[in-house]
C-alpha cells in the first residue's frame, strides 16, 4: 500500500478479501478557530507538511463551521475532490478566474460541476484588464453573473505579498467589496426564493 496515495476512505480494507490491509490513525492536520475583535471567527484547516489528502481536513473544518448562520468557504483551485467536498453543501459559489485560456478552461469545468450539483454561481475576474474577453463572453452566454472585476494593479500585488487586505488599501476598495457582498447576497436570495 502506498501511504502517500491513501485518501483515508477505507475502501482498500473493505476490498481486501484476506484481511491483509488494516487502517491506522495518522495526523493529517489541524482545525484551528480564531475570534477577531469584530466578533467574526475564522476556522482554518491546516494540513501537516507532507500530507496530500485534504478532504478529511475540509470535512472537519466544515463541521466546525456548521454552527454559524453565514459561512464563507475558500476552496483549493481545480475541480478535484477538495473542490467538490468544499462546495457540495453550498447554497451559492463564487468562482474566481483570470481572462486566460487556462482560466476559461478551469472555469468551464467548475461551472459544469456546479450545474450537475444544482448549485448556482457567480464569477469574479482577477487581473481583468489582461487577456481577452472570452471569459466575459462565456459568462454572458451561460447567463452567469459577473460579480466583480479586479484589475492587475501593483498596489494590490504589493499588499497581497505582505498579507494585507485589499480593503485596507483605500476606501474605494472597501466600497467595491461591500458592493460585492451585496451582489452575492442578492444572487443568493434569487435562488433561495425559487
Amino acid at each position: 500500500m502506498l501511504e502517500e496515495l491513501c485518501h483515508g476512505c477505507g475502501a482498500c480494507s473493505v476490498a481486501c478479501k484476506f484481511g491483509a490491509i488494516s487502517e491506522k490513525d495518522d495526523l493529517l492536520g489541524y482545525v484551528n478557530q480564531y475570534r477577531f475583535f469584530t466578533g467574526n471567527e475564522l476556522i482554518e484547516g491546516r494540513m501537516e507538511v507532507g500530507v496530500h489528502v485534504s478532504v478529511e481536513i475540509i470535512k472537519e473544518s466544515i463541521k466546525t463551521a456548521d454552527k454559524f448562520d453565514l459561512v464563507l468557504l475558500d476552496s483549493p483551485p481545480g475541480t478535484g475532490c477538495p473542490f467538490i467536498q468544499t462546495v457540495y453543501k453550498a447554497d451559492y459559489v463564487v468562482l474566481v478566474t483570470e481572462p486566460t485560456p487556462f482560466g476559461l478552461s478551469d472555469l468551464k469545468q467548475s461551472v459544469e460541476i456546479l450545474k450537475e450539483m444544482g448549485i448556482p454561481c457567480g464569477v469574479i475576474i482577477n487581473r481583468a484588464d489582461m487577456g481577452t474577453d472570452d471569459v466575459r463572453n462565456y459568462l454572458k452566454g451561460e447567463n452567469i453573473p459577473l460579480l466583480m472585476s479586479v484589475p492587475f494593479d501593483r498596489e494590490i500585488a504589493v499588499a497581497y505579498s505582505k498579507g494585507e487586505l485589499i480593503t485596507n488599501l483605500n476606501t474605494a476598495w472597501r466600497a467595491k467589496f461591500n458592493r460585492l457582498y451585496h451582489a452575492i447576497k442578492e444572487e443568493f436570495l434569487k435562488f433561495k426564493i425559487r
